[in-house]
């Protein structure tokens, strides 16, 4: 009789059998293991995300551990070498540095790079000097990055974009900590501790890995696929960084770090602010606006002088621009480095002149890989797929995309990559795709859009995440690479399928039988689909990947929801072009070569007829939806009168204004992931571009708060009177429309039990310009006039940095205020 162990194994080798028919048999691979040391959470040592994922468990080779190493140490920059592979990842760029660090937090970097900023791979350039030594030569060097100035930016507004004054104040936490753990944060960086994510149902590799203990899941060769992946860590984000220079950096980082370590996740300027305040609020800085500034050092030209000598003699200059023409010296090359010798970096870690506080492990790799020659310069001889291999392990494309078995999102990161809506994709929904064969995949021109993250390439509008944008100069090789390694073809279409334009409607037909439950045409769709938009297939993908993956899609793509209309190459429409399978895919070919020209298919085309325009009639109507230039928390309210408008119940303001025709609902009733609306009427009008009241208390030690939206009632003509807290007071905002083609808004307050304890104010209008006609008028720059008919509230314009100016009205108990707007 078996043991209950073996019994319990044999269920869960069943079960291992059962998923591998299932299309799961690619996490089966054996990878090797070794008795790797893992690393410790306290360790100083420099982090390097392939290094600690793969290296650590023998699952690169050791040269792959050392060339990473190397680049990302920036070992080259100053030993030098002419091996293109080892081409140094260098530093963040300090021409601003005194703008946007605090001068505090690089004097205590310099003094303690390893304890400041744990995972750095700055070495500590100055372990060798007497303390007295040391101290002098940091304030000097702090001196001189604290000169280095330079003005910030300026970002303009967009009409769907309004950009507040000094937006990186007015950054939001709570919708900041929801882009951090949506858009792709969380693919490099530890997610907060405080986040609960109501994930999608795991995957059955996920449960399965959950029932495996350590050594059965060495035994099986899943080791890999269940272990932790850790994260790379933040400093003090509040002690280096004020809320603007954050709000910057996260906006543009390859301003910063030129090397794509760091990529654009495409962030507006306020999503931008949103997660610098989230950050900033999780590394301890204060919720209140104080004088936020770096600009705390005040020193001598002759110190400054110094540092700046200083800069250029312990080689800083050789991984930072500063700005500065700095001459650059260099150390032993690298394929001459005695590792022996007394000074190297490498050996005597109490005596060390440059000090990376490697740990043994990587000492081990390091000296190993010097001595045996294999960093010399006659030992490259790379093929492209370890060429390709080494960028992604720089770049950390790993973090999120899965190649030849190696690498994808982490197992304790997957609930945090999750679809709009929660879109019925399972996986293939919500995680990043693959990149095996993805060379001969794409095309040439394709290809490299996706790398650098241009716009047009964000096929998937149901995932949260972004796809990153790196550096031109970043991708270049790699696209080179990609192609060499999946030896992609040179084929046209032509010498695919043969003389196909005549078959175009034949595909159009075809596309019928099973394309359009799953996938829009030219950016249009039935009612719930959200898969990928075919629509410009043949500028994307190759003719003989298309051609090879139609026939046999699970083929190319393993675990895709995909299927085959061909099974063992035979098609299941045999009415179209006699069931010739070759010619119907090159007649879909053909007609998604020129779908733009023949339109969407004709079950799409009687879709779209039925018309989902909400129109006014008898009464207001009011439609919860996803909006742009509102937000995702929009109410439009629609009038018989021609006249509608939109407020964000988040924030809460009144958003937008427009006239005639009111909105389409049909993708907020019907598509899933509900993209943003447009107003479809005209002379759309931005009212208020942020938070409208603002409620003071009389101790003014206490923060400002705003107001809290708590819904709405409707009166005997349906139209609705929005509620707000703020303050201990509760206010009721009712706008209605006249056939003047005005809104008139009567914002009454009342208390909510007890006398108001402060001061509320109501802010009228902002725009860059107001003229004043009379004393209640107000006309903005926009075109939008905002009459105001008790004149006693209103208060003296106020002028913001930034050319915009701002009016506020004052609100007090059981005041009535009566707006009226036109444009």
């Amino acid at each position: 009789m078996p043991s209950p162990s073996s019994s319990r194994r044999c269920r869960l080798l069943n079960g291992m059998l059962l998923i591998c028919i299932a299309g799961w048999a690619f996490f089966l691979a054996t990878v090797p293991m070794a008795l790797a040391k893992e690393r410790a959470d306290e360790e100083r040592s420099p982090f390097i995300s392939g290094v600690e994922r793969f290296g650590r468990h023998d699952e690169i080779d050791t040269v792959a551990t050392a060339r990473l190493l190397v680049t990302e140490l920036s070992c080259v920059a100053c030993h030098r070498s002419q091996r293109s592979d080892l081409k140094p990842k260098l530093g963040p760029n300090l021409t601003a540095a005194g703008t946007r660090l605090r001068a505090s937090w690089i004097n205590d970097f310099l003094h303690s790079p390893h304890e400041t900023k744990p995972g750095t791979t700055m070495p500590d350039l100055l372990s060798d000097l007497d303390e007295s030594e040391r101290a002098a030569a940091i304030d000097a060097i702090v001196a001189f990055l604290a000169s280095c100035q330079q003005p910030y930016p300026e970002l303009k507004a967009g009409g769907a974009n309004p950009l507040e004054d000094e937006f990186w104040n007015k950054g939001d936490p709570d919708r900041g900590g929801d882009l951090y753990h949506q858009v792709g944060c969380v693919a490099c960086h530890d997610p907060g501790e405080e986040v609960e994510v109501a994930s999608s149902q795991s995957s059955a590799i996920d449960r399965l890995l959950d029932e495996l203990d350590p050594e059965e899941l060495e035994d099986m060769g899943l080791a890999s696929a269940a272990r932790k992946v850790g994260s790379v860590p933040h400093p003090e984000l509040a002690n280096k960084y004020t809320r603007q220079s954050l709000t910057h950096f996260l906006h543009d980082p390859e301003h910063i770090r030129p090397s794509g370590r760091m990529p654009s996740l495409k962030l507006t300027p306020n999503e931008a602010a949103d997660i610098a305040e989230y950050l900033m609020q999780q590394n301890g800085a204060l919720p209140k606006r104080i004088d936020d500034t770096t600009r705390d050092v005040t020193s001598s030209e002759q110190l400054i002088k110094r540092g700046k000598q200083l800069f250029g003699s312990l080689r800083c200059a050789n991984c930072h621009d500063a700005g500065n023409k700095v001459q650059k010296s260099f150390a032993t090359e690298l394929q001459q480095l005695n590792v022996d010798s007394a000074n190297s970096c490498l050996q005597d870690k109490d005596h060390l002149a440059v000090d990376f506080a490697l740990d043994d492990s990587q000492t081990e790799v390091l000296v190993r890989s010097i001595q045996s020659g294999e960093l010399a310069v006659g030992e490259l001889n790379a093929e492209a797929n370890e060429l390709v291999q080494q960028s992604l392990l720089m770049l950390n494309c790993y973090a999120c995309h899965e190649r030849d078995q190696m690498g994808g999102v982490g197992r304790y990161r997957k609930p945090h990559f999750e679809a709009n809506s929660l879109a019925d994709l399972g996986d293939e929904g919500r995680l990043p795709p693959g990149l095996s064969g993805v060379g001969a995949k794409l095309t040439k021109d394709w290809l490299p859009k996706v790398l650098a993250g241009h716009p047009s390439t964000r096929l998937r509008p149901h995932m949260t995440i972004r796809m990153p944008k790196f550096p031109k100069t970043t991708v270049e090789a790699l696209v080179k690479n990609f192609e060499m390694a999946d030896e992609a073809s040179t084929q046209t279409d032509s010498d695919v399928f043969g003389e196909h334009k005549s078959l175009a409607e034949d595909g159009k037909q075809l596309t019928q039988i099973g394309c359009i439950q799953c996938h829009a045409f030219d950016g249009q769709a039935l009612p719930g689909v959200v898969g990928i938009d075919l629509g410009g297939v043949p500028n994307r993908i190759r003719p003989d990947w298309f051609r090879e993956f139609v026939l046999d899609p699970g083929a190319l793509k393993r675990g895709t929801r995909m299927p085959s209309f061909f099974p063992d190459g035979v098609s299941q429409s045999p009415h179209v072009l006699d069931g010739n399978a070759d010619q119907q895919v090159a007649a879909l070919w053909s007609y998604l070569k020129q779908s733009s020209r023949l339109g969407v298919p004709p079950k799409i085309a009687e879709a779209l007829a039925a018309s989902y325009e909400l129109k006014p009639e008898d009464h207001p109507m009011i439609l919860r939806t996803f909006m742009n230039g509102v937000g995702t928390h929009a109410i439009a309210v629609g009038f018989p009168e021609g006249v509608h408008f939109a407020i964000d119940a988040k924030t809460p303001r009144l958003a937008l204004a427009w006239k005639e025709d009111f909105v389409d609902a049909r993708s907020t009733w019907f598509e899933r992931f509900t993209p943003p609306i447009d107003p479809l009427g005209l002379d759309a009008v931005a009212v208020s571009p942020g938070t409208e009241f603002r409620f003071q208390p009389s101790d003014r030690s206490q923060e400002p708060s705003s107001s809290i939206f708590i819904g709405y009632r409707l009166d005997s003509k349906r139209i609705p009177t929005f509620r707000y807290r703020i303050g201990g007071t509760i206010v009721e905002d009712r706008i209605e429309a006249t056939r003047d083609g005005e809104l008139h808004r009567t914002i009454r307050v009342a208390s909510d039990g007890e006398p108001m304890d402060g001061e509320l104010k109501f802010r009228l209008m902002e725009e860059s310009r107001v003229e004043i006609d009379g004393s209640n008028r107000f006309m903005g720059a926009s075109g939008l006039s905002v009459t105001v008919a008790d004149e006693d509230a209103v208060g003296k314009r106020t002028e913001q940095p930034g050319d915009t100016e701002e009016i506020w009205v004052s609100l007090s108990d059981d005041r009535t205020l009566e707006v009226v707007y036109q444009w």
